[in-house]
């Protein structure tokens, strides 16, 4: 059956699948999809969970060279990747790029605890503080209570 518009998935980045760059020549495109599929094709692996690891990432590459591998629909491929890209550019720039939103709710609690791991410490950065007005204060003090600096002082203002 033969691939539609409907059947192009603008969420999966087919070059990078594929690891070409978006302006990939098609004989770069079929030597970068044979290298890939020869090493995992499912026929070299004979334990079952690698058998079917190897069979996802095999049609997933598949699907990828099929799409790039053909002009007419990676033309239309790469028309949805820019009309993606500019919906999550409005979206960004019209709800003030909100940190922590991801349109992929799989990713938006990872993205949310690295920013949160990220931010300073509120309680790290108050003690530096506190301990930077007490040696500032210790050290007023001391000047002040130095006779030699008190003269110093006065000579200077006055």
């Amino acid at each position: 059956m033969p691939l539609g518009r409907s059947d192009l998935d603008p969420t999966i980045n087919y070059y990078e699948v594929l690891d070409v760059p978006f302006h990939a020549t098609r004989e770069e495109i079929t030597r970068s999809y044979r290298r890939l599929i020869r090493y995992c094709h499912p026929d070299r692996f004979m334990d079952n969970d690698e058998r079917r690891k190897a069979e996802e990432r095999a049609k997933l590459l598949n699907a990828a060279y099929t799409v790039l591998a053909r002009p007419e629909l990676r033309r239309e491929y790469d028309q949805l990747l820019r009309q993606r890209a500019l919906a999550d550019l409005l979206f960004q720039r019209y709800t003030g790029n909100v940190p922590g939103w991801s349109g992929n709710p799989a990713i938006r609690p990872a993205r949310a605890a690295t920013l949160r791991a990220q931010q300073p410490n509120g309680q790290a950065f108050l003690q530096i503080l506190v301990v930077t007005v007490i040696f500032v204060a210790v050290l007023v003090l001391a000047l002040v209570t130095s006779s030699a600096a008190l003269q110093a002082l006065l000579l200077l203002f006055s």
